[in-house]
């Protein structure tokens, strides 16, 4: 044996005649094509959000305690500016819905806000577009600093005030 060649003389070994075949080269394509689909779909389900479960409304009924709070804040109104109305305002409808959907919401962005709004299926698009509106101009109000108009705060107090009726008249409680 050569001390200086440790290395011995390796050939290729010769590819099998079935695996030459343009119909096995496609199968094994197919086969990680479904592979690839399945990982995807596991990886998909697995990174959803639960479902939010909507058996039964919330006891007992704050329908009253959340309007009487909107009430104080429309007699507050001459004293509050655009940016403390927007606050006081946001806090309202954020904790009803959290009450209300038994979402988990209320410190959130507005951002997560809505998407965990998006997947609620308590919440029809028409809810989840007045939400959005009122969200996005509170947030106008409070991070840029946009001054609202006397109209504008009372548009504000307006829409929190349908929002939370038209979910009273869903649960079936006095108007």
């Amino acid at each position: 044996m050569n001390r200086t060649n440790l290395v011995e003389d390796l050939t290729l070994l010769t590819v099998p005649p079935w695996w030459q075949s343009p119909l096995a080269i496609a199968i094994f394509v197919v086969a990680l094509l479904l592979v690839v689909a399945l990982v995807r779909w596991l990886v998909r389900r697995l990174s959803s959000p639960p479902a939010v479960s909507t058996a039964l409304p919330p006891l007992p009924d704050r329908h009253a305690e959340f309007l009487a709070r909107l009430a104080r804040l429309r007699q507050d109104r001459a004293t509050l500016d655009s940016y403390a109305l927007a606050i006081a305002c946001s806090e309202v409808l954020r904790e009803y819905v959290e009450w209300r959907f038994r979402l988990h919401i209320r410190f959130q962005t507005t951002r997560e806000f809505l998407g965990a709004a998006a997947v609620h299926e308590a919440l029809d698009a028409g809810q989840r577009a007045r939400l959005g509106e009122f969200l996005g101009f509170c947030d106008r109000v409070k991070f840029a600093r946009q001054k609202a108009t006397a109209g504008e705060g009372d548009q504000l107090l307006d829409a929190a005030e349908t929002f939370i009726r038209s979910g009273q008249a869903r649960t079936g409680g006095t108007p």
